[in-house]
């Protein structure tokens, strides 16, 4: 089940390997347009689930899902037939930093570079672990996001652990439900 999981970066991948760790691994990809390739031809008709940026550009695949959550500027899910979509708004670094503000951290208590542009570059060129100098830092940085577990990780973390334990008859209203109640009730 844990390669219908794809997440579309470096990044995206070691934080949904730190909320909910996989039994194998996640079908990590380089770009949406990667993740959205792996859904339609690989998983055409079986269950898959796509994590990627909220892009300025609109895949045309994502025309066709529906809207089941929206936590604006945060996450959004959507649906279509076996697919899903998580969205990160606007994109992963910008969210990260969020919900570091809303634990009152900051990116520096991790030892990562408090400009945008920088921790971006950091981001965008690592492809691996073993690359990666900052690997600890996020190992540490989103072990403590899953530990204070704000509202955006809460409900990301459900998002794809519910999935991934229902993926052929997930219901919808739970979904609404269950986060609904994640948001109306933060850091429980």
């Amino acid at each position: 089940m844990d390669l219908r999981i794809i997440p579309e970066c470096y990044i995206d991948t070691k934080l949904i390997n730190s909320l909910v760790p996989p039994t194998t691994k996640y079908n990590h990809q380089k770009g949406c347009p990667a993740v959205v390739n792996i859904m339609q031809n690989k998983f055409r008709n079986d269950f898959a689930v796509g994590i990627i940026d909220r892009d300025k550009i609109q895949l045309s695949y994502s025309k066709n899902f529906d809207v089941i959550f929206d936590i604006p500027n945060s996450l959004q899910l959507c649906k279509f037939s076996h697919h899903y979509l998580i969205f990160i708004c606007p994109a992963m670094e910008r969210w990260i930093i969020s919900n570091l503000e809303m634990i009152g951290l900051k990116l520096k208590d991790f030892g990562l570079p408090e400009n945008l542009s920088d921790f971006t570059k950091i981001t965008k060129s690592t492809t691996s672990d073993k690359s990666d100098k900052y690997s600890q830092n996020f190992r540490e940085l989103f072990k403590e996001l899953k530990r204070q577990n704000p509202p955006s990780v809460a409900a990301l973390s459900f998002w794809i652990t519910y999935l991934k334990d229902n993926p052929y008859n997930a219901d919808v209203e739970h979904i609404y439900a269950e986060t609904s109640r994640i948001l109306n009730n933060p850091f429980k």
